[in-house]
């Protein structure tokens, strides 16, 4: 009789402690990702290659968006990873890394990456300039422009290089949470546009 409560006190604290170890692994597979700085970050990773931006051609006109607007299905709050392909001229990457709900706004997570020997010229535009520079485009063909930006918060108006491969993390922060039944697009600078995201 002992030995079959012994039993099952073994069992009963086997289950436990690989029930612990699952949920650690979990947590360390879902957890966000860092946008500190580290010894590569020569600057921000929110900008667009230097030159002269062109506006997109036969995109909807922009209007207002409206925080918190009423979704069909409301996706649940935190962070969902990804890797959707923005931009790559060979050398030189952006990526769209994540999106996050939180508190009616959407964040967009990119990481810029360069393997050109020469690094990679950004240019970050002035703060006002930099809001209307990007945006989401919803299913009903609206566009919503960041309220933030990493290069408006961090460097507005300059241009720098990111060092030969360095890969640095970027960031927009959309005054909308799409519902979780439409895809929308993000187009990011004058990089390019990633359709069919969806939350």
């Amino acid at each position: 009789m002992l030995r079959k409560h012994l039993v099952g006190l073994i069992v009963g604290v086997v289950v436990i402690v690989g029930l612990g170890a699952a949920a650690v692994v979990w947590l360390t597979l879902n957890k966000p990702e860092s946008t500190g700085s580290g010894p590569d970050a020569a600057a921000p990773a929110g900008a667009t290659p230097s030159g002269p931006t062109q506006p997109a051609s036969g995109s909807p006109a922009p209007s207002t968006a409206v925080p918190g607007a009423a979704a069909s299905a409301s996706p649940e709050a935190g962070p969902r990873q990804m890797s959707r392909l923005l931009y790559d001229d060979g050398q030189n990457t952006a990526t769209v890394t994540g999106l996050e709900v939180t508190a009616g706004t959407l964040r967009v997570q990119l990481r810029y990456a360069t393997r050109s020997p020469g690094g990679w010229v950004l240019s970050c535009p002035a703060r006002t300039a930099d809001l209307q520079s990007s945006h989401l485009t919803m299913a009903d063909g609206r566009q919503v422009f960041p309220v933030d930006t990493y290069c408006a918060s961090q460097r507005p108006g300059t241009d720098f290089t990111l060092r030969p491969g360095a890969v640095l993390e970027s960031w927009g922060v959309f005054p909308v949470v799409p519902s979780g039944d439409d895809l929308f697009s993000l187009t990011w600078y004058d990089l390019g546009t990633v359709e069919g995201l969806k939350l």
